[in-house]
């Protein structure tokens, strides 16, 4: 309460150039006028500029001061909504009181209600309550602020309520984001003072204030972690039984969605009207239907929904997400009698994969409006996945689902082993008519239920690239760094196969949205400096930088479009990167500036790249040999006669390294940050071999005869069909793509025969229609001679053409001879209760009853600097990983942590904190996945939680750590077994 008059009121006076602005009220409603109170300390006459901005001056005017309390009115308008600012400048010259002419400047901000801007919405069902399946319309109406009905665009989605709970959005997000509150966007100065800059921002900071405590503004919720892909470990190679199957007659539920419906392109009808029908998904669960919509007067609004969709007699199945090989697990199903009589109901479990303890099908008596849980004790099989189909059939009702959260295909479990493969691998290539003989010999202890010899033959690169596409295509993670190598090779296969005259519809169809999606991703993940990080804003790496401007371009080339300035903002950053050579202080940055070069030549900055190719060719021999590889390659595109080139390439050649499986280079060094291995500098040396010899198809010239011998290397490199790594992978692509257009080699008719041990394993012919297919024979390792060599005899005919083969035998060690494993990493994993205080020396734990709060700590010992490190935690089946940024999360549970353990660093706690040691940490259904691009030599602490859920014994397979990019560094923990059991009742 305040009131105000004409006499003198002295108003407390600081020593500096602010006054405050009182408004009557905390916001207001158009058509009501605003009552500020204007408190001047001074006395006799005076001035001031009163002005209403926001962005701009709206009003303005001089008004004589009455009095030092002077109240001024201004009417709301539409104008004002959604906030503006009044400030008052007042001007007293000189008097008896004042000995120099002064000021004082106020401001008020004042807060209007966006009424007339909001749109009305109902959302009306065509039904109060419906069942799974069912087609449902929804009749959506808008009107105006008074009533009217009017015409907008409309954005419609139906989302399962429950996933809302665990992730809730905001409310009226759309009437923020039109009409949330503005900055001041006005500067006052004044001749009378240097600046008033801090009273704009104290008064901002003071609203801001304000505003939090009448709204109650919530702070943003963390970003969650995307779903992602099956763990790599491999699967059973056994194949599974029939699927399971519900009772004759019974439907089943095995469609479940997220998001039911969404159409961001529904008008009203001048009546304000517009109706849509949606075919509900299989879900049991309360669906939320939300309309959000816009006019052409911006005038926006936000309604939602509620549909329950239920049945009389229903399932719920319990089961984990995923099994590993000889899980013992309590299975579940909860059936609901919703109906107002008791029933008896048969509950059924249909299965394959598993081996039941209990009765298939149980009968249970259930009360009216309750619910029973009946339970299968059951043993994982040595498969890839298992399928089970819950039912329960009670006379006229019936019910029968599949999980809803499953991990593997059509709704199955996926099933993982508890083992540790090696592979090993040899190959070749056959020109011409005749036959080659391998011998594949197995180890002395061997586990004989698993592992298989597989032979791929491919008549084409072509053929043998495809799974390399394919593995990128599909690979589980999303850096930077695999975005781009997940589209690259596939543009510039696409580009080769349409320069060769060739086809393929399928690879047509697909890529335009693999570029987007990839595209789109790496539009995000650019930092302001124009960089690219190995994470969304993370860091800008030059090297990575290099990597997708270069892929942006080659995309640009093949046709795909390019936002406008994605490019130019990473050359302006690589400008920034780029040295006198005799700064480069190392191999390290010598290599990156070759790539950099590389990467701004191709994407037409080529007379920057000319400005440091001379300085670096003189100093040469800082660079590894793929770093002099990028460098020739740069030289020709700055000038293709450039006579520098072939020095480079003679050097080249000098290192090359001949063996039995073909040609290679060996680097002396590795190069961490760039992501180099030994078989990447040889793909990356190859494409330039195959670039800029002469006639690199021929035995002539510089390199030529040295390349058919690089590409049989790289291809026996392979296991399974890819390379170790992605960059591996990626490199190796584009250089057989290279290859391959500069051989021409999609022409090959000859017929082929594979042996094995003297029988026929297959044979064939290779012509036009099947020339960029391969053939991939698999026999289990329990069919193979075991004490002595196993003949494989691969036989081609005459005609055009090569056979390029590989054969790779993968063996698993026992169980029992699971070990940790030491190879440059060091990991240690422990279990502890959760409520252990700290303190207290808390015990290892490996049983927990269902419900309890388990703390995992793994301990990671880096013996040298590790660079791109991830770290694998895989769950135990019948877990889940605690997701804290969850809205159903207890802020009891703890959030994941990595701290460096620097008891003895001279900088004490202080440097504990301070470093950032993870790059990005992933919770997924399956494991726990930490990325780091960098951990000094160091012993590491990372801790997560996770909840114990289903009763089991369960198989935990070990903890890996590695760097992603070199896996032979890695370490393994040792295997487990868990158990959970039931609660207390």
């Amino acid at each position: 309460l305040w009131v105000s008059g004409r006499q003198y009121v002295s108003w407390r006076r600081e020593n500096n150039d602010r006054i405050n602005l009182i408004a009557d009220k905390g916001s207001y409603k158009v058509g009501e006028t605003a009552e500020i109170l204007i408190p001047s300390p001074f006395s006799g006459e005076q001035w001031a500029l009163i002005t209403v901005e926001r962005g701009d001056i709206i009003h303005h005017q001089v008004l004589q001061l009455e009095s030092n309390s002077q109240v001024w009115r201004l009417p709301i308008t539409t104008d004002h909504v959604p906030n503006v600012y009044v400030s008052a400048v007042i001007v007293k010259g000189q008097d008896a009181d004042n000995k120099v002419a002064t000021y004082k400047v106020g401001y008020a901000a004042l807060s209007v209600e966006p009424e007339p801007q909001q749109l009305t919405i109902e959302l009306t069902p065509s039904v109060e309550q419906a069942g799974p399946g069912d087609t449902v319309s929804y009749e959506v109406r808008a009107t105006d602020h008074s009533g009217e009905p009017v015409a907008a665009a409309f954005s419609l989605d139906l989302v399962d309520k429950a996933v809302l709970t665990l992730s809730p959005r905001p409310s009226g997000a759309i009437v923020e984001a039109f009409y949330g509150r503005r900055g001041l966007g006005v500067s006052t100065s004044s001749g009378l003072a240097i600046s008033i800059n801090r009273l704009l921002l104290e008064q901002w900071e003071r609203y801001e204030e304000e505003q939090r405590a009448r709204e109650g503004i919530e702070a943003p919720m963390e970003e969650m972690p995307a779903p992602g892909a099956p763990m790599p470990t491999a699967v059973a190679k056994v194949a599974v039984k029939e699927a399971a199957a519900p009772p004759p007659g019974v439907a089943l539920r095995e469609e479940f969605a997220d998001t039911a419906y969404w159409d961001a392109t529904v008008v009203t009808d001048r009546s304000g009207r517009a109706s849509v029908e949606i075919e509900l998904p299989d879900n049991l669960t309360t669906w939320v239907f939300r309309g959000v919509g816009v006019t052409a007067a911006t005038e926006v609004g936000e309604a939602t929904t509620e549909l329950l969709v239920t049945k009389p007699l229903l399932v719920r199945p319990v089961t984990p997400r995923f099994f590993v090989v000889d899980d013992e697990a309590q299975l579940a199903a909860i059936v609901n009698n919703n109906t107002d009589e008791d029933l008896e109901v048969q509950v059924a479990l249909s299965s394959t994969g598993l081996t039941l303890h209990d009765d298939e099908e149980q009968t249970v008596t259930i009360a009216a409006n309750s619910e029973s849980k009946i339970t299968w004790q059951v043993t994982v099989e040595d498969v890839e996945k298992v399928d089970v189909i819950f039912s329960a059939v009670a006379g006229e009702y019936s019910d029968a689902a599949r999980p809803r959260l499953t991990t593997g295909p059509e709704g199955t479990l996926l099933v993982y082993r508890y083992s540790a493969p090696e592979v090993v691998g040899t190959g070749g290539q056959l020109t011409e008519e005749g036959t080659r003989t391998e011998v594949v010999a197995l180890p002395p202890r061997y586990d004989d239920r698993r592992g298989e010899l597989l032979v791929q033959l491919a008549p084409s690169l072509a053929a043998g690239m495809r799974d390399g596409l394919t593995y990128l295509e599909h690979f589980p993670y999303e850096c930077a760094e695999q975005t781009v190598s997940r589209f690259l090779p596939n543009v510039l296969t696409y580009r080769a196969l349409k320069d060769l005259g060739i086809t393929d519809p399928e690879l047509e169809k697909r890529l335009p949205g693999l570029v987007e999606q990839a595209l789109n991703k790496l539009y995000l993940q650019q930092n302001d400096d124009g960089g690219w990080g190995w994470w969304y804003s993370g860091q800008s790496r030059p090297h990575l930088t290099a990597y997708v401007v270069f892929a942006l371009d080659k995309a640009q080339e093949a046709g795909f479009e390019v936002r406008d300035g994605v490019i130019a903002r990473g050359l302006e950053y690589l400008r920034g990167q780029v040295v006198r050579a005799r700064e480069l202080k190392s191999y390290r940055e010598a290599n990156r500036q070759a790539f950099i070069l590389y990467a701004m030549a191709e994407a037409g900055d080529v007379g920057y790249a000319s400005e440091y190719t001379g300085d670096l060719f003189k100093n040469r021999q800082k660079l590894s040999h793929y770093g002099r590889a990028f460098l020739a390659l740069t030289l020709d595109l700055v000038d293709a006669g450039d006579k520098r080139i072939p020095t480079l390439l003679s050097d080249l050649n000098n290192a090359a390294i001949l063996s039995a499986t073909g040609a290679h280079w060996e680097e002396k060094d590795y190069d961490w940050w760039a992501m180099n291995t030994d078989t990447r500098s040889t793909a990356i040396i190859l494409d330039a071999l195959i670039r800029l010899s002469p006639s690199p198809s021929q035995e002539e010239g510089r390199g030529g005869g040295l390349i058919p011998n690089v590409v049989r290397w790289l291809m026996v490199a392979r296991k399974e069909g890819i390379w170790e790594t992605t960059q591996e992978t990626a490199w190796t692509l584009i250089a057989l793509t290279d290859w391959m257009v500069e051989t021409g080699e999609l022409r090959g008719e000859y017929a082929y025969l594979v042996k094995l041990n003297g029988d026929e394993w297959t044979s064939g012919a290779v012509d036009a229609g099947n020339i960029d297919q391969s053939v991939k024979l698999r026999v289990a390792v329990a069919e193979l001679l075991r004490e002595q060599g196993n003949r494989l005899d691969i036989s081609r005919g005459e005609g055009p053409g090569r056979l390029y083969y590989t054969a790779h035998l993968r063996v698993y060690l026992p169980v029992e001879e699971i070990d940790p494993v030491n190879r440059g990493i060091i990991v240690y994993r422990q279990y502890r209760h959760a409520n252990c205080t700290a303190g207290k020396k808390c015990p290892e734990v490996d049983e927990a009853q269902v419900g309890d709060v388990i703390q995992v700590r793994l301990t990671i010992v880096a013996p040298h600097d590790l660079y791109y490190v991830v770290v694998e935690d895989p769950l135990p089946a019948g877990a889940e990983a605690i997701d804290v940024s969850l809205a159903t999360t207890s802020l009891l549970d703890q959030h994941p942590a990595l701290r460096r353990q620097a008891e003895d660093s001279q900088w004490g706690e202080w440097y504990y904190w301070w470093w950032h040691w993870y790059s990005r940490t992933e919770m997924r259904d399956d494991k726990v996945v930490l990325f780091a691009d960098y951990l000094s030599a160091g012993t590491y602490e990372y801790t997560y939680t996770f909840r114990a859920t289903l009763p089991g014994r369960y198989q935990v397979i070990p903890t890996v750590a590695s760097e992603f990019y070199f896996p032979e560094v890695f370490g393994r923990s040792d295997g487990r077994l868990f158990t959970i059991v039931e609660g207390e009742q």
